[in-house]
């Protein structure tokens, strides 16, 4: 028996409470069950073909569906909240009144596209390029499309097929195979990804009718490339870190005897770091990486409206740079006493501030991705660590040895950003193979053990 639809007055409250997971509003308990899973829908009861539809993790549209000639056709009218429900709800009406005129809402747009010759580049250019404002590395992520899809870029985006991709993929994998520079695993599967993408919000948009990355394969690669991702995952041992931090307290006072030195050469310019506990970003940023195991990026990017530290609760809560288009809702990521101390003296060296950037660049604004290179290769050389080992070493670090160290694996991915355990799992359970055996043999020896005796004892 079908499942009936469930409707209700929709509202921009509901929706903002349907995105927020939220279960405990009485005034929405019938609808709670909807709109948690990708592709549920919630109709309106005020007009009829008008609803809701969660078309991603967080992302909401608004859509209105209609019945021309026998068939059903759906068009989308924009995503919460870029729009309000009033706002759909009207052009909703303004669609209905086209097909009861004997217009199709759905074809206009489509022929309308075609009239333009919408081609991947005009559409990359234009309706994807609005839509990807948000992402901060916007223009890395669309000229991977541009620069390693040439021959597709001038096509009218509803021509390009599966064919296409497979074609593009061969050529891909030949480059590949011959270990060619910029042709690794991850540099296929990025640009591959970009472009799937930008299909999916093709058909989102009521652009084309399916995707031509529906009927293709998963992508798969040598097993050897993935052993040597996996060695690639490097923790450090309990010397290397204590030599580590060393090094970095080490970098810390280099920047500070230079800066006296300078000073007294006459260069008065220069802030005087004498009696400054931190001279740098670098120190406190370093201890951020190391103690909480989070990406440079969401590092770079840190805001001190994201540091919480109240009597109450401590910790760093904000939304991750690497999902954030997906994934809207803050992390909150619990911060040791460590970082807190730094950042409070950070805090108070830069006068106490309560917004902006905690790490801003000297033209105050964001710093580049590559601030920390110099002193990495400082701190690497002069601590003994291998020359190959980088900053995302210490996020391996930080989970590596959390797990090993006995942590439940779903705590483990909480403390690293990933909302399941999938992919610690696949790159770190390989670290918990220890603690399995040490649980077996903990199991065979009660056999030896003074309770087996006990036992015995009972059971005679």
């Amino acid at each position: 028996m079908a499942t009936k639809p469930q409707k209700v007055k929709l509202s921009d409250s509901l929706i903002s409470y349907a995105k927020s997971g939220k279960t405990d509003n009485s005034k929405f308990k019938e609808v709670e069950s909807a709109l948690v899973n990708k592709g549920d829908i919630l109709y309106d009861t005020e007009l009829k073909g008008f609803h809701i539809k969660r078309s991603g993790v967080s992302t909401i549209s608004f859509r209105h569906y209609y019945r021309i000639n026998g068939q059903r056709k759906n068009i989308t009218l924009g995503t919460f909240p870029e729009i309000t429900t009033a706002a759909a709800r009207t052009l909703a009406k303004e669609k209905a009144l086209e097909v009861a005129n004997g217009k199709s809402p759905v074809d206009e747009k489509r022929g309308a596209l075609v009239t333009h010759k919408l081609t991947l580049q005009s559409y990359l250019d234009h309706d994807y390029s609005i839509f990807m404002e948000r992402a901060i590395r916007k223009d890395a992520y669309l000229a991977k499309i541009r620069g390693h899809f040439p021959e597709l870029l001038n096509r009218p985006l509803d021509s390009i097929i599966k064919t296409d991709l497979v074609k593009w993929l061969q050529a891909q994998m030949v480059r590949y195979t011959k270990h060619e520079h910029g042709y690794s695993s991850d540099s296929v599967i990025g640009r591959y990804s970009a472009l799937k993408s930008l299909f999916a919000h093709a058909v989102r948009n009521g652009v084309i009718d399916k995707s031509p990355f529906d009927k293709m394969e998963r992508l798969e690669f040598h097993r050897d490339e993935s052993t040597n991702k996996q060695i690639k995952r490097w923790y450090l041992t309990l010397d290397q870190q204590k030599a580590f931090l060393m090094s970095v307290d080490a970098y810390d006072e280099k920047l500070r005897a230079y800066n006296q030195k300078v000073r007294a050469n006459g260069n008065a310019h220069l802030p005087d770091l004498e009696n400054v506990a931190i001279a740098y970003h670098h120190k406190p940023m370093l201890l951020i990486l190391y103690y909480m195991g989070m990406r440079s990026g969401d590092v770079i990017g840190l805001e001190w409206s994201h540091i919480i530290d109240t009597p109450f609760t401590c910790s760093i809560t904000k939304v991750l740079e690497k999902t954030r288009r997906k994934i809207k809702t803050p992390y909150v990521l619990p911060m040791p006493v460590q970082v807190r101390d730094i950042l409070r003296v950070w805090r108070k060296q830069q006068g106490n501030p309560n917004k902006g950037l905690v790490f801003p660049a000297k033209n105050g604004g964001r710093l580049s991705n590559s601030c920390l290179k110099s002193c990495w290769i400082w701190i690497v050389e002069n601590s003994g660590l291998p020359s190959e080992y980088v900053p995302y070493t210490l996020r391996h670090n930080y989970i590596s040895w959390l797990i090993m160290n006995g942590e439940h694996l779903k705590v483990v991915a909480n403390l690293a950003g990933h909302k399941t355990t999938n992919m610690i799992e696949l790159h770190y359970g390989h670290l918990a193979s220890g603690h399995n055996n040490q649980a077996a043999q903990s199991f065979a020896d009660l056999l030896n053990s003074d309770e087996q005796e006990s036992i015995n004892n009972k059971v005679s």
